[in-house]
């Protein structure tokens, strides 16, 4: 079995600035699953967008679909001894993360003119010089134009923020003293949260929303295991990722 992961490559002090990349690699650690990274291309991607993954020549896109499909093929275990409750709970905190929390961090992140300067810098890093600001602002139209069209991008940023801190909130407190979301092992809604968690607890985000997590004990405890769970001492070896970051890596405006 060959399994490739087709992701952003962009330098970071985590695996990934794009929670659905981050999502899925912590996913496959978490299964045992091996792979290869290869910097993504959007010519590549069925649906324009990263990641996503050629398993034996099959194209599979879409984080989500792709851990539905490498469970079943691959017969997957961590998530067997889960309830049909505990399967339901864990399906609506993905959704509040990925269809709500994610566009208040890119308003966050992308929109408001005092933050986009530091951000641009990490998307734009892969871009050649000459290109490097009209292409990003063209990214930054686009991610507005999501956020507008999603309903989070037509509100003040303080509103979006509010919003955001309430779903983490939301998600802190059905966790509780829980070592893991579901307990004491880390299943499969553990990657999606502590790809959020961490990447919301980043040090380049300003403003109350990226105050309240990483002033977040329970946030941060939660990251700090989840860490050692799938990822050790630090981001481990990153299989295959051999080749320097190019023009490819576009950053999470196209992840999914």
């Amino acid at each position: 079995m060959t399994l490739e992961l087709h992701q952003f490559t962009i330098a970071w002090d985590l695996p990934n600035p794009s929670p659905f990349c981050l999502k899925l690699e912590t996913w496959l650690r978490l299964a045992g699953l091996d792979y290869q990274i290869v910097p993504w291309s959007p010519m590549k991607a069925p649906n324009g967008k990263a990641p996503f993954v050629v398993v034996d020549g099959e194209v599979i896109p879409d984080s989500s679909r792709i851990v539905r499909e490498l469970t079943a093929r691959f017969e997957v275990p961590i998530d067997d001894h889960l309830t049909d409750a505990q399967r339901a709970t864990g399906t609506l905190v993905q959704r509040t993360l990925e269809e709500h929390t994610y566009f208040a961090l890119l308003c966050d992140r992308w929109l408001v003119d005092e933050v986009w300067p530091t951000y641009r810098h990490v998307i734009g890093q892969p871009m050649p010089g000459l290109i490097r600001l009209p292409m990003t602002a063209w990214l930054r139209r686009g991610v507005r134009q999501a956020c507008v069209g999603q309903g989070l991008g037509r509100h003040d940023i303080e509103e979006v923020r509010a919003r955001g801190i309430a779903d983490v909130d939301a998600v802190l407190a059905l966790l509780g003293d829980q070592p893991f979301f579901h307990g004491e092992q880390a299943t499969s809604i553990d990657a999606t949260l502590y790809a959020f968690f961490a990447i919301l607890a980043h040090p380049i985000g300003v403003g109350a929303f990226a105050e309240h997590c990483r002033g977040h004990t329970g946030l941060n405890a939660y990251v700090e295991r989840m860490r050692q769970r799938a990822w050790g001492e630090g981001d481990g070896p990153r299989p295959g990722l051999t080749d320097p970051p190019d023009s490819r890596g576009l950053g999470p405006v196209t992840a999914g």
